[in-house]
């Protein structure tokens, strides 16, 4: 297991740490005519993120939203014998200036790579342990696991849950339930360019790829959700 943890990156040892994620992957992929779409996909190799203090897979950007006494982290974890990304949040449920208590682990895909990505499907290994609430007159979503595809425009959540699966659209916010049984480990596809077709959008140059975990104050309490790895399939050129 390779962990990084520091402060700060000088220019030296982040060339060395690239070549050795770009090594990584051609051992774990093989060759291929194209650079990889999604870095550290396994997220085998985490840094210390100077913002924040806390760990964070490499290449990888973390953001938090939480109120006065709610929590929200990550951290590596092993859950039924694989190594894995944890992300955790606990939701106090106070009425206070944040609804949501939420983790965005992300990752910025753009020009060639956004295209590609949207003809292809991402195929990814989640392990979810909350079923997805949502307000039963609005339909807004009260809590989270799952992707997120982001344009600056447009936003897609792919949500890991039981139950029925199914498509419905917020504003610009659309949302598929993806039936995926709880505390297991399961492989799930997501097409993400077949998204934006059925939902009338342009596909964009430039987007963000988002794990995402989350809780409003509608539904306190301790949640977490598990991601063993991403990869891409291709569809077409």
């Amino acid at each position: 297991m390779t962990t990084i943890s520091r402060s700060a990156i000088g220019p030296l040892s982040l060339l060395i740490l690239l070549l050795v994620v770009t090594a990584s992957f051609y051992r774990d992929y093989g060759s291929t005519d194209h650079y990889p779409l999604i870095l550290n996909p396994k997220f085998k190799y985490f840094t210390k993120d100077a913002l924040t203090g806390q760990q964070r897979p490499f290449l990888w950007e973390t953001t938090y939203t939480t109120g006065p006494n709610d929590m929200a982290f990550i951290r590596r974890d092993l859950v039924d014998g694989k190594e894995c990304l944890g992300l955790h949040i606990y939701q106090d449920g106070a009425n206070d200036t944040y609804t949501w208590a939420t983790i965005h682990v992300k990752q910025a895909i753009r020009g060639e790579a956004a295209s590609r990505l949207l003809k292809s499907r991402i195929d990814m290994l989640v392990y979810p342990t909350f079923n997805f609430v949502q307000d039963p007159f609005s339909e807004e979503p009260w809590n989270v696991f799952g992707l997120e595809i982001n344009d600056g425009k447009h936003m897609i959540w792919f949500i890991f849950s039981e139950g029925k699966s199914g498509v419905y659209q917020l504003r610009n916010h659309r949302i598929v339930l993806i039936t995926t049984p709880l505390n297991q480990w399961s492989h799930v596809q997501i097409d993400a360019g077949g998204q934006y077709l059925q939902a009338g959008w342009e596909k964009p140059s430039d987007l963000s790829l988002i794990l995402i975990c989350g809780a409003t104050k509608m539904t306190p309490g301790q949640y977490a959700g598990f991601y063993k790895e991403l990869g891409v399939v291709q569809t077409s050129d």
